[in-house]
């Protein structure tokens, strides 16, 4: 499966950068203490401030290099908090395709009012990720 093998590319080479940079990684499953935290935040609104301007610049090679280092920080912020990714991305993907194309901006379960909104049809269940991290 191609997506499945570009997921474990590109985990794997958030875990070389780590390794290469020496970035600790959580032992378990959890937040990284409050400053370490509050700075991967940051950095991911550093990113998505980029390609704002970016799109406001008419840029497409900057929003282009953007949008790769918002996905490259988030799923680092992932790996460093020792979250088991690749699974919670299958559920929340599978959750994701059981959605809907909203019928509309006027569409009430659009959040945001808009044309291109996907959104939650009845009986839509969320994706169960708490097994996978071990919380009681």
């Amino acid at each position: 499966m191609k997506s499945q093998n570009l997921r474990e590319s590109m985990i794997k080479d958030i875990e070389v950068f780590h390794n290469k940079f020496g970035i600790p990684l959580q032992e378990t499953p959890s937040f990284l203490n409050r400053s370490f935290m509050m700075y991967r935040i940051g950095f991911l609104q550093e990113e998505i401030e980029e390609l704002h301007i970016a799109f406001f610049d008419d840029d497409l090679e900057k929003a282009f290099d953007a949008l790769i280092d918002l996905v490259y920080v988030a799923i680092g912020t992932a790996h460093i908090m020792n979250l088991p990714f690749k699974e919670g991305w299958t559920r929340v993907h599978h959750a994701n395709m059981q959605k809907v194309r909203a019928e509309g901006p006027s569409d009430p379960r659009s959040k945001r009012n808009s044309t291109y909104d996907i959104v939650k049809p009845d009986g839509w269940q969320p994706p169960r990720l708490k097994d996978l991290l071990d919380l009681k």
